[in-house]
C-alpha cells in the first residue's frame, strides 16, 4: 500500500512527457470544402488551410464567424482572396485564441470584427473593396479585446480601431462610441497589444502604449498612442484610414498641422485624457472629423471639417474649448452632449444641416460666432444653459431653437434673412433676451410654444411679429417689443 502514491507520482510523469496532443487540419478549396464549412466542423487547436482562390458568396455565408480557437491561413505558396459583401463583416472572431495567417481579406463594410481575446493577425492584407463604400467601414474593429498581436500586415483604405466592448446592461451611464460600443473603461483595451511592422496605404501603423513621452513619426499613416504621458504628434497626414489617430488614456496631447481625410470611422479621435491641444488640425469627406470624448481640457484651435457627416465632436467633454474653427458642408457642424464648462468662441459654420448642435451640455459660453446658410438650424440649443452673445446668423432655416426646460442669456445677437422662424423658443426657464436685432426674416423672427418661464424680453429690435399662439405664457414685462413693421 505504501508504494502506491510512488506509482501515481510515476504515471503522472509520464504522462506529462507524452507529446501534446495536435489539432487537425482542415482543406479549404473553392469548389470544395467551403470556409463556411470547415468553420462549423473544426474544433479548439485544428488548422483550417485555405487553398488558392476567392471566398466569397454564394459559396460562403458572411460573416464568416469564428467561435473555435483555431488558425486560420493560407497554404504555402497561396493567397487566398475572402471577399465579403455589402453591409456583411468579413470575418467576426468570438472566441479567445484565433489566428489568422496569410490572407487577403477585401471588404465593404468591416474587415475583421475582433470580440475574442489573444487574437494574432500575421502577414495579412485588409483593404477597402470599393470606396463609395467608405463610410462606416473599418478595416478591423476590436470591440473590448486584450493581447491582440498584428505583425506584418498591410492596411489600404483602412485600419485597425480601438474601442470597448458591446454594449450591455451594465453600459447606461458609461461613455459610448458609434452607439454600439463602450468607449472603454479599462485602459487594458488599448495597451496590452503587440502592433508591429504593420503598414496603412504604404505608410508605417505607428503603435506606442505606457510610455512617458511620445513622438509620433509625420509620416505614418496611422498614429496610435494610448496610455502615455505627453503625445505629440506634428504634420501627420493620416487621411484614407478608420481612425486616422486613436488617442486613449493619455495624459496630454499636442496635435499640430494633422490631416485626417476620408477616413471611415473617425479622422482623429481622441478619449479619456488628460487634456491638450489640437492646433490647425483638418479632415474632410470624413465620417467624424475630429471626435473627442470623455475627456477635460482639451482646446481646438483653427481646426475644420469640410464635407463631413460629423464635424467637430465633443461627448462628455469639460473645460474645453473650440476657437477659431470652421466646419462647411457637414451635416453636424459643431457637437456638444453631456459635457460642462465648454466654450465656442469664434466659430464659424456654414452650409450644414444644424451648424451648431448643443445637447444636454452643462453650461456653454458660446461668443463671436457664426452660422450661416444651414439648411435645418443654425444653432440648436437642447437643454443646454447657454450664454449666447454676440453671434451673427445668417441665411439659415431656422437660426436658433432653445428648448428643454433650463435657462438662456440670449443677447446682441444679429439674426438675417432667415427663411422659416429666426428665433424658436419651446418650454424653457428663467431666461433674458436683451440687445437682439432681426433683419430679412422671411416668415418668422421669434415663435414661442409652451411656457417661457417668465423670461426677460428686452431692448431686442424684430422685423415681423412674434408668433405667441402656441405659448402657455408671455415674457416680463408684457412683451415690450421693438418692431419696425
Amino acid at each position: 500500500m505504501k508504494r502506491f502514491p510512488w506509482l501515481i507520482l510515476i504515471l503522472t510523469v509520464l504522462l506529462l512527457l507524452l507529446p501534446a496532443a495536435h489539432g487537425d487540419t482542415l482543406h479549404a478549396a473553392p469548389g470544395q470544402m467551403t470556409l463556411t464549412e470547415a468553420l462549423t466542423a473544426c474544433e479548439d487547436g485544428d488548422v483550417i488551410e485555405l487553398a488558392e482562390g476567392t471566398y466569397a458568396e454564394p459559396a460562403e455565408v458572411f460573416p464568416l464567424t469564428v467561435t473555435k480557437a483555431v488558425t486560420i491561413r493560407a497554404a504555402e505558396g497561396t493567397s487566398p482572396v475572402i471577399k465579403s459583401p455589402e453591409f456583411k463583416a468579413a470575418i467576426r472572431v468570438e472566441t479567445e485564441g484565433v489566428t489568422l495567417q496569410g490572407l487577403d481579406i477585401r471588404f465593404l463594410r468591416t474587415g475583421i470584427y475582433a470580440i475574442g481575446n489573444d487574437m494574432t493577425l500575421e502577414n495579412c492584407r485588409i483593404s477597402l473593396a470599393d470606396t463609395k463604400w467608405r463610410t462606416s467601414s473599418c478595416g478591423m474593429w476590436c470591440g473590448g479585446i486584450y493581447r491582440m498581436t498584428v505583425r506584418g500586415c498591410a492596411f489600404t483604405g483602412c485600419g485597425i480601431s480601438l474601442a470597448g466592448p458591446p454594449l450591455s446592461e451594465r453600459s447606461a451611464d458609461l461613455p459610448k462610441l458609434t452607439g454600439l460600443f463602450e468607449v472603454g473603461e479599462d485602459i487594458g483595451f488599448f495597451t496590452t497589444h503587440t502592433i508591429e511592422d504593420c503598414t496603412v496605404n504604404g505608410k508605417p501603423l505607428f503603435y506606442a502604449a505606457l510610455l512617458p513621452e511620445v513622438n509620433a513619426p509625420a509620416d505614418a499613416g496611422e498614429v496610435i498612442c494610448c496610455g502615455c504621458g505627453k503625445v505629440t504628434v506634428e504634420g501627420a497626414d493620416v487621411s484614407d484610414s478608420s481612425m486616422g489617430m486613436v488617442l486613449a488614456y493619455n495624459e496630454n496631447v499636442q496635435l499640430t498641422d494633422c490631416k485626417a481625410d476620408r477616413c471611415g470611422v473617425f479622422g482623429i479621435y481622441v478619449a479619456k485624457c488628460g487634456g491638450g491641444e489640437m492646433l490647425r488640425c483638418s479632415a474632410r469627406e470624413t465620417n467624424h472629423a475630429l471626435d473627442i470624448r470623455a475627456t477635460d481640457h482639451m482646446i481646438l484651435r483653427e481646426c475644420s471639417a469640410a464635407d463631413c457627416d460629423q464635424g467637430l465632436f465633443f461627448s462628455l467633454v469639460r473645460d474645453g474649448a473650440m476657437i477659431d474653427c470652421a466646419v462647411t458642408g457637414t451635416g453636424q457642424g459643431y457637437f456638444m452632449a453631456a459635457g460642462s464648462g465648454n466654450v465656442l468662441l469664434n466659430c464659424t459654420a456654414s452650409a450644414c444641416e444644424n451648424g451648431f448642435n448643443l445637447q444636454k451640455e452643462g453650461s456653454v459660453l458660446m461668443t463671436g460666432c457664426t452660422a450661416e446658410a444651414c439648411t435645418v438650424c443654425g444653432v440648436r440649443l437642447d437643454a443646454t444653459p447657454t450664454a449666447f452673445f454676440g453671434n451673427t446668423l445668417k441665411d439659415n432655416w431656422t437660426a436658433v431653437m432653445a428648448y428643454g426646460g433650463v435657462s438662456f442669456d440670449i443677447s446682441e445677437n444679429r439674426f438675417e434673412n432667415t427663411g422659416c422662424c429666426a428665433l424658436y423658443l419651446r418650454d424653457i426657464g428663467y431666461s433674458r433676451f436683451s440687445g437682439n436685432v432681426f433683419a430679412g426674416s422671411a416668415k418668422k423672427s421669434v415663435e414661442a410654444s409652451g411656457t417661457m418661464g417668465g423670461s426677460l424680453w428686452i431692448g431686442n429690435e424684430l422685423d415681423t411679429a412674434p408668433d405667441m399662439s402656441a405659448a402657455s405664457d408671455g415674457f416680463i414685462p408684457n412683451f415690450p417689443i421693438s418692431c419696425s413693421e
